[in-house]
């Protein structure tokens, strides 16, 4: 039998970038609920040990040591500390665009198929990369870094749930989430859902502030500033970002981006 030569190109990989941090300190925490927000990268949220919970748009997953959430940039999200533990953990977050390396990744419907749970003997891979990662990283071995990286990335596409179970959210909840996601943009006051679910505002924020841990009006201004986001790094015109985002007034909608991410619109364009 003759040998066979193969080849591979991967176009971008000269762009590979990931930002990371290891939290792996046994410090007890009190049950906590951190505030919802959004990246511009694919943030991969790997829990290491703790009582974890992740809220990802309309989903939220409860987690075990070694599962890891997939949040593609602009998906609306927040931890949640369940109950008073130690919470070790890792962070990455990539440069998502090499559609060959991260294609799997981001190509999911918001706040769906997010968790990913390799079985038990990956899982105690995947801790030991954790360790190898921040000793490559106190050693500046950035070739290692990345072998590590790589290798983390493999594990964890290969174990992505479709179909994850959610914790449950009430019917109600879920199908004015739904809404919100298809309606965000035209949804001007609070009024629309008393209006269409037949509910009191008390009602409604009382389903927001006790199973998202957020305002349904602060839930809603996210999903218009990540839309407006996505549209200014198009290149969009910050008008038409702000217009096509749901927002009426041009001048308030500025003022909030800078309050959320400390640049304006048209920085954020330009940048």
């Amino acid at each position: 039998m003759k040998s066979a030569k193969y080849s591979l190109s991967i176009s971008g990989l000269n762009n590979y970038e990931v930002n990371y941090y290891v939290h792996d300190a046994v410090t007890v925490l009190d049950k906590k609920i951190y505030p919802h927000h959004i990246h511009d990268r694919l943030e991969i949220y790997l829990l290491l040990e703790g009582d974890v919970s992740f809220a990802i748009e309309s989903s939220v997953y409860k987690m075990t040591a070694g599962d890891a959430v997939i949040i593609k940039p602009n998906e609306v999200h927040n931890c949640i500390l369940d109950s008073k533990s130690v919470h070790k953990h890792m962070c990455l977050w990539f440069e998502s665009s090499n559609e060959f390396l991260f294609g799997d990744f981001i190509n999911h419907d918001f706040g769906k198929n997010n968790l990913i749970s390799p079985p038990p003997e990956n899982k105690e891979r995947v801790f030991e990369l954790c360790t190898l990662i921040k000793t490559a990283s106190l050693n500046e071995d950035k070739h290692k870094i990345l072998y590590l990286t790589l290798e983390l990335l493999d594990i964890f596409r290969k174990s992505i749930i479709i179909d994850a179970p959610n914790k449950p959210i009430p019917k109600l909840l879920k199908q004015i989430l739904e809404d919100i996601e298809i309606n965000f943009k035209i949804i001007n006051s609070l009024d629309y859902f008393t209006e269409k679910y037949f509910i009191s505002q008390s009602t409604l924020n009382r389903l927001f502030n006790v199973h998202l841990q957020i305002s349904p009006k602060y839930y809603i201004e996210t999903k218009r500033l990540a839309n407006s986001r996505r549209l200014l790094k198009k290149g969009e015109s910050v008008l038409f970002a702000c217009m096509e985002s749901g927002f009426t007034d041009y001048s308030n909608y500025i003022r909030l981006f800078k309050k959320r991410f400390g640049i304006t619109p048209k920085q954020y364009r330009d940048s």
